[in-house]
This record gives C-alpha cells, structure tokens and sequence, in this order.
C-alpha cells in the first residue's frame, strides 16, 4: 500500500480525536434549554451518552451484519479516475470476525480475493480503534466518530429530529476545543466543526458531522489537508442496542507530492443478533 494510502485514514481518526474535561456552554433562552439548569443537564446528556455509546460499541461483537465499502478517487476537476465497491458478510468469531467478501465491483471475488481480505481482517482492525478508543493507520479506523463524544466542550443547540428520531443536539467548533493532547491531533480538533445528535430516549449516537473550517498543515508543512467532511449515522438494531448505518468521509489533501480528491462510504446492514449483546 502506497504511504498516502496509509497516512490519510490516520489523519482522519487524529481529526476525530479529543481528551479532556468536557465543558458544557450553555445556549441563549431561545435555543430551548432541556430544563433551567442547562449546564448541568447537558452535561449529565453527554456522561450518559458516553456511556451508552461505549456499550453499544461492546454489543457490536455480537452481531453478524452485511458491510460495504465504497470508495471513488477524483481529480482535479471533479472527474472520478478510479472506483472501487467491496461488499462483506461479517461474522463474530472466536472473539472476533470473520470478513467474508462476496462480491466485489459487483461480481463475485476470486478465492485468492476472498483470502486477502479474510487475513486482513479491516472491519476487525477498526473494530479495536472504537473498543480502545485509540487509532491505528488502516482506512476504516479513521472513522470512529464516537471519538467526537470526547471533545473538551459543546453548546446546546436544541432539541431536534434527526431521520423522525427526538434528539438533543450539541455543536462545537475550534473555539470551543481545549484538546488535552498536542502535536497532530490537536491541529485536527482544532480545525473541526460540527454536530452530535443524541436520542432524547436512550442516549444513543444518532448521527454526527464534522468538517475542518480551515486547511491543516502537517509534517513541516510537507502535507495539507485541505478540507475534511464527515458525516455518520446509526439506527436501532435491537436489544436496545443502535450501531452506524452509513458513515461517509470527503477528503481533499496532498500527502507528500500526491493530491487526494476522495470519497469513501461505508454502510452496514442486516445486522442479524447471534448472542447476548455485549
């Protein structure tokens, strides 16, 4: 794999990242407050949703689910120059998964195909990323946007549905970030704005947007990542449990002497319980 190929989902996950003390900041009287005492209401929202997101993450293990994996390449005038589709059943297995390709640019894949993709297991490498709360440099890693419930503050922005579900919603924005970390992650978390939509009932991750608002320079100025945009959201799959249903990254960067115009989509479905959840 080319060095662009595995710095860029690094960088991503570094862009999601945060530590520290969550502060709550409290939103004008108009935005809707959850009750007088707003500050400490949102800031019992965010420990409860810190909490639900870690077990809905645990209950994933427990759950056989189909997972696709679109990616388009772009070049500088917007045309797409390469294509890839991946489509996989996954399947808990002996404490972790078992990565099944069975289709790929729409065909079935060849046995060596199907091979490499079972040994290199990157469903079962991003699923270690949620579990520590910590990323490593393969693709799907970059996107474990519970990561976002770790931020060092938010505003309450209101009550609002996201896909007919009630949810709180907090902003942030690099203002708002005091990331506890330095180096890298800390120019990612500080460049980013964006959403959280928490379930009103249950406290559950319904959905998150990131995006930077202005370009990040990296390794002496050698790299620049131009613009990020992310965006995830999950649904209910029973047992009281919600998981991502669709995640989608649009990157635009130069990673040494290489531009990237990127689009990755990745979206999982049929989630199918085999266990006690957890």
């Amino acid at each position: 794999m080319a060095a662009s190929a595995r710095v860029l989902p690094g960088l991503i996950l570094l862009a999601l990242g945060g530590t520290g003390d969550t502060q709550i900041s409290a939103p004008p009287p108009e935005a809707g407050l959850i009750s007088a005492g707003a500050q400490d209401d949102l800031r019992f929202v965010v420990s409860q949703a810190q909490r639900v997101q870690e077990a809905d993450v645990s209950a994933w293990a427990s759950y056989r689910f189909g997972r696709r994996s679109e990616r388009e390449d772009y070049d500088d005038s917007g045309q797409i120059v390469a294509r890839d589709d991946l489509e996989f059943v996954v399947t808990p297995d002996r404490g972790g998964f078992r990565e099944d390709l069975v289709r790929h640019n729409g065909a079935p894949p060849e046995a060596a195909e199907q091979e490499h993709h079972r040994r290199a297991g990157s469903f079962g490498r991003h699923y270690g990323t949620l579990l520590a709360g910590v990323g490593g440099e393969e693709e799907e890693g970059g996107y474990s946007l519970g990561q976002l419930l770790h931020l060092s503050s938010y505003r309450f922005a209101g009550r609002e549905a996201l896909n007919g579900v009630d949810c709180y919603r907090l902003d942030f924005s690099p203002d708002d970030v005091q990331p506890r970390m330095g180096g890298l992650a800390a120019k990612f978390t500080k460049a980013m704005a964006g959403s959280l939509w928490i379930t009103v009932e249950g406290f559950h991750l319904a959905g998150a947007k990131a995006e930077t608002v202005r370009p990040i320079s990296i390794a002496l100025s050698l790299s620049k990542v131009y613009s990020l945009k992310v965006r995830m959201d999950a649904g209910p799959v029973g047992e009281g449990v919600w998981l991502p249903e669709r995640v989608e990254v649009i990157t635009n960067a130069r990673i040494l002497i290489k531009s990237i115009r990127r689009r990755n989509l990745f979206t999982y479905s049929d989630f199918l319980l085999l266990g006690p959840p957890g």
